[in-house]
Parts: C-alpha cells; sequence; structure tokens
C-alpha cells in the first residue's frame, strides 16, 4: 500500500469546478527522510486560461506543486501528502526541463506515435495529427522518420511540447523548459508556448523570464521555505519584491 496520503476532498460546487483549473487548499507535504514540510497549509488555484508564473529559489517546492497540482504527486510518485480540497485538471500536459528525460521512444514519429497509441487514435489519423502538432510549435520537418538524437535541444524541447499537444490539454505544466537553451531556443520556445496557450491555462516554473514576463497573468513568489510572499500581476511583484528576487538570482527585465 502507498504510504502517500490524500483527503477525501469535499464536492466542489459546479461554478466553482467551471472558474478554477486547478486548486490546491491546505497543502502539507513532507518528502521522506526530510525533517522538515515542503509545504505547510499551503494554497493556490488558478482559473480557467490563466497564464501564472511561480518563481522563487531553487528548493523551494515550485517544481513540487506543478507535480502536485497535475495529480504526478501522490498518483505516480509517492509522496505523503495531505489537503483540505483540490481540483486537479481533466486533461494536462507536461514539459520538463530536460526533454530527454520524458521521450519514450528514439524517432520523432515513434514519439508522437506513442502518446497517439495511449489515446487509442487510429492509425490512418496519427500522420496527419503529429503533422499539425509539429506545425503549431514551428517545427517543421521534411521526415517524421528522424532520430531524435539529431534534433537540436531547442528542437527536442519544441518536440516534447507538441507531444503534450497531442493530448488536447487544458492545462499545461511548464517546469522550466528553457533552462537549458541558449538564447535563440528559449526565444524559439517561449514562442512556441505563447502560439498554442490561447483558451489553455499555463503554469509556469522558470528563471529566466525575460521573454515570459509580459505575457503572464499573475506572478507568484515564493519564500525559500515554500511560503508565498507575493502574489499579483508581474509589475506590481517586480517592483515590491525587487531585493528578493535578485537575491534568488531571478532574471525578469530591468534587473
Amino acid at each position: 500500500m502507498s504510504n502517500a496520503t490524500v483527503s477525501l476532498f469535499p464536492a466542489q460546487s459546479a461554478e466553482v469546478q467551471q472558474e478554477q483549473a486547478v486548486q490546491v487548499e491546505g497543502l502539507r507535504l513532507k518528502y521522506p527522510g526530510e525533517e522538515r514540510l515542503m509545504f505547510k497549509d499551503l494554497s493556490f488555484s488558478a482559473a480557467r486560461g490563466e497564464k501564472v508564473l511561480l518563481l522563487g529559489p531553487s528548493g523551494c517546492g515550485k517544481s513540487t506543486l506543478l507535480q502536485v497540482l497535475s495529480g504526478m504527486i501522490p498518483r505516480a510518485t509517492e509522496v505523503p501528502m495531505k489537503c483540505e480540497a483540490q481540483i486537479v485538471p481533466r486533461s494536462w500536459g507536461y514539459v520538463f526541463q530536460d526533454p530527454d528525460t520524458q521521450f519514450c521512444m528514439p524517432y520523432v514519429d515513434e514519439e508522437l506515435a506513442f502518446v497517439l497509441e495511449n489515446l487509442s487514435i487510429p492509425r490512418d489519423e496519427m500522420k496527419e495529427r503529429m503533422q499539425a502538432a509539429l506545425h503549431e510549435v514551428g517545427l517543421n520537418l521534411e521526415e517524421l522518420h528522424l532520430p531524435i538524437g539529431h534534433l537540436s535541444q531547442g528542437m527536442k524541447q519544441r518536440l516534447a511540447l507538441a507531444s503534450a499537444l497531442l493530448l488536447e490539454p487544458e492545462v499545461l505544466f511548464l517546469d522550466e523548459p528553457s533552462a537549458l537553451l541558449d538564447p535563440e531556443g528559449r526565444e524559439q520556445i517561449w514562442d512556441a508556448v505563447k502560439s498554442v496557450s490561447e483558451g489553455r491555462t499555463l503554469i509556469i516554473v522558470e528563471h529566466r523570464i525575460e521573454e515570459m514576463a509580459k505575457y503572464v497573468d499573475r506572478v507568484v513568489l515564493f519564500s525559500p521555505d515554500g511560503v508565498i510572499l507575493g502574489d499579483g500581476p508581474p509589475a506590481a511583484v517586480f517592483a515590491k519584491y525587487e531585493c528578493e528576487l535578485k537575491s534568488y538570482g531571478i532574471w525578469y527585465p530591468g534587473v
């Protein structure tokens, strides 16, 4: 039996479910072997279609929160947690910092087909869907049966995003997708994200945010111990918490 525990969530009204894409209230989480709680009574939510950027120093729990919001914790990763209420999206996609960690197959078409096969998409529809997803992220390849290892790091990241799009997600979780990229690659991945995010909820973890700072609706800033310091429009958070952002090494416009 899993040692991960989750409270029985109270029923949410239809109105609340319609407004919130993701939500967690009173979250308590502790990794086995760690002395301190990662989160203590943390509450967070994002409305449908909202673009939210999570900022804070390394180790404050941003990536862990993404995994809780998506339901990966505790369903796929056994981490003890409790919360008073939670809304997990019906459909979601996840893009990690290093795309190589999430690829399952060696070739582009096989990687995309892997997603489609899990969705029971008929084989004769697959190629068109693959090409459409790649086109959405600006990855126009002459040959789909191309080794993923032949792609640049930026192209790999856009392939990971295309794979997530095949799930037709309501929510996209992006865990530092530009961290391993050069400036050109960062611009390309964020251009791709912007092009596919219309009508979708975005929950983003990043450190270099000049390409996205003006695009997001909201910035949530965490302290080193996982407490929310600031939550509001980007300009307001940047102005009020300038010292903290600099000390955390977060690169934002005007730093």
